[in-house]
């Protein structure tokens, strides 16, 4: 009988939640995008700027560059305390 109550305390506290799945919006991806930039500024730009210039937080950034640096497509050079990536 004390199984029952607890069911029943579960069934009125269950909601139903509902989600989108959406499609990738066309264009460029971030990566190509931060190619791009990097393409644009010879002189480096650091973590900070790119997710300011792109929009996008600085975790998908420095995902993206970890992934294009592994690919040997963009190169690091820290300055001081700062890390510059350029393209390769």
């Amino acid at each position: 009988m004390q199984d029952l109550g607890r069911l029943n305390l579960i069934e009125l506290n269950y909601q139903l939640l509902t989600f989108t799945i959406i499609k990738a919006t066309p264009g460029l991806t971030t990566n190509e995008k931060i190619l791009e930039l990097l393409k644009n500024h010879p002189d480096g730009l650091t973590v900070k700027q790119l997710s300011d210039q792109l929009n996008r937080p600085i975790s998908m950034i420095q995902t993206c560059l970890k992934l294009l640096v592994a690919c040997n497509k963009v190169m690091t050079k820290k300055m001081g305390m700062i890390k510059y990536y350029y393209l390769k």
